[in-house]
């Protein structure tokens, strides 16, 4: 079987990016370096703020950007695309549009993945950024699903937004009680599952070694995805 290789269209943001690539390689049942996938990384930083656009269209739009990185992982010999980013995905349909490669969508992904650890599940609370929460692109699929879908209030959502935007993102130690007190917030709402919205959450699931199974991180179920569709085996505990 010819060997598929992934495209990654990353930078938004750098830190998620670098993540993802690792989480790649440490879930990848390998026993060399040939065990492994081909990768080709765009790193582009400079892709104007999704959230930004999103809330204010007078702002720089970054679909045209991520188009031209898409492209650019097509001719590259990309055999499909990846956006480890959740806002992003309110362009996905442009983004799938302007190449001739599959585009996996992240969020159908991780809601696919949701029902798979925990059967049953008939509401999901999800953490994102102002963006994503504002796009509806979440509530889009858990309707797709028949799931019941849930965010943070204002107040919630602004300590949320300091956390991913303050702290993570500015490079700083980001505060961890008050983010186990914002997914506790959505338990309390009656949520089955929390999703992790934003990839610079899912560092912090990382960082603090989280490990529940009612929090669910989107980049790894990307990241399983992306694997199996390269034709790889996942790794076991």
């Amino acid at each position: 079987m010819k060997e598929k290789t992934l495209g990654i269209l990353g930078g938004v943001g750098p830190l998620a990016t670098a993540y993802f690539m690792e989480m790649i390689i440490k879930m990848t049942d390998a026993d060399r370096d040939q065990d492994h996938l081909s990768m080709i990384i765009t790193n582009h930083p400079s892709i104007p703020d999704r959230t930004e656009y999103i809330c204010d269209n007078s702002r720089p739009d970054p679909l045209p950007v991520m188009i031209g990185d898409a492209v650019k992982l097509e001719k590259a010999g990309s055999d499909f695309i990846v956006i480890p980013c959740n806002t992003a995905h309110f362009f996905y349909d442009e983004i799938q549009q302007s190449v001739g490669i599959p585009v996996l969508n992240m969020l159908e992904e991780t809601i696919r993945y949701a029902k798979s650890k925990l059967s049953g599940v008939r509401k999901i609370g999800v953490l994102g950024t102002v963006g994503t929460l504002a796009s509806g692109i979440y509530k889009k699929v858990c309707d797709k699903h028949g799931i019941e879908y849930a965010k943070p209030d204002e107040d919630i959502q602004s300590r949320l937004t300091e956390i991913i935007f303050g702290q993570i993102k500015a490079g700083k130690e980001p505060d961890f009680a008050s983010f186990m007190q914002i997914v506790e917030n959505m338990k309390k709402q009656k949520c089955d599952a929390v999703i992790l919205g934003c990839t610079e959450l899912s560092v912090i699931k990382r960082d603090f070694n989280i490990n529940r199974k009612d929090i669910i991180d989107p980049m790894e179920a990307l990241a399983r995805s992306a694997i199996l569709k390269c034709g790889k085996k996942l790794k076991h505990g």
